[in-house]
């Protein structure tokens, strides 16, 4: 049997623009394949 798991990224950043914007929080959580 394969375990599959997601892992879900979320960024805040100052903007929209990766090249002149910096990322000031990130939130992680990671889920069963099936989402539980």
């Amino acid at each position: 049997m394969v375990e599959e798991r997601l892992v879900w990224i979320d960024l805040e950043m100052t903007g929209l623009d990766p090249d002149e914007n910096t990322i000031i929080e990130i939130a992680t959580i990671v889920t069963e394949g099936d989402l539980t």
